[in-house]
């Protein structure tokens, strides 16, 4: 049978992080220790379907496949097949959220379950979301190649930059200088914030404090430099790069202060 809507898109998002930065993340914001409730949020999505009126439910289940919100019905008018109809909900009325790890956005039409899109759950004061979201983290940082770095300057000035980096676990080696990437005043500063984006969802997962440390162990800087050698895209001095990062360039550590 040929689904008569599809879904093309769909994201539920924090209304104040989006008003504050025009950001659609997919997450839900809890400001207290959970379990606790949410701050209100918007679910915009995309159909393509074919001409005609259809009844929408919206939900979304925990990590376990629980349904922890429903929306009530309401009937959605499609255009026809050529076009594609966004449609915009806000959520006001709180929703209690229990467990830390990766929420599921679920779309029903006319009773059918139409799209399944991941939600995160962003709790910056809850200890028990701390766990959840470094584990969030370590497993972008396994499958991702750039970091966004915000860097204090002189004054009140914060210059944002990508960063190519070497994961270590739940800490991030960078290497800067001479012909590598420009971090103007990285090992000058005590604190950077790190953005981690998740390459499956194209996404922010975390915007972290870390601790900054400039290598200045010859053991260390050679371990974290070789790795550097397989992870480093378009390396064009291949095994020289080595004896280049050690000659022009610092070598820093980040480590998350959350």
């Amino acid at each position: 049978m040929v689904q008569a809507v599809k879904v093309l898109s769909a994201v539920a998002f924090d209304a104040a992080h989006f008003d504050a930065t025009g950001r659609a993340d997919p997450a839900v914001r809890v400001l207290a220790e959970l379990p606790a409730s949410t701050e209100p949020f918007h679910v915009n999505r995309v159909y393509k379907g074919a001409h005609g009126r259809y009844e929408e439910v919206l939900a979304i289940a925990d990590p376990s496949g629980t349904v922890v919100w429903e929306s009530e019905p309401r009937l959605l008018q499609l255009r026809g097949e050529m076009y594609e109809d966004l449609f915009r909900l806000r959520v006001d009325a709180p929703v209690r959220i229990a467990d830390a790890g990766e929420h599921t956005l679920l779309l029903y039409v006319d009773g059918v379950l139409v799209g399944r899109v991941p939600v995160f759950v962003d709790a910056p004061r809850s200890l028990v979301a701390t766990g959840a979201t470094m584990d969030a983290v370590e497993t972008a940082l396994k499958k991702g190649s750039i970091v966004w770095l915000d860097i204090p300057q002189r004054g009140d000035e914060v210059v944002q930059r990508p960063a190519w980096y070497v994961q270590d676990g739940r800490t991030i080696y960078v290497i800067k200088g001479g012909k590598e990437q420009e971090l103007p005043g990285l090992e000058a500063t005590d604190t950077v914030t790190v953005t981690v984006k998740s390459k499956d969802v194209k996404a922010t997962i975390a915007e972290l404090p870390a601790g900054v440390r400039v290598v200045t162990d010859d053991d260390e800087f050679e371990r974290i430099a070789t790795l550097g050698m397989g992870t480093r895209l378009n390396l064009l001095d291949g095994q020289d790069a080595l004896e280049r990062w050690r000659r022009d360039c610092v070598m820093v550590h980040l480590t998350p202060l959350g």
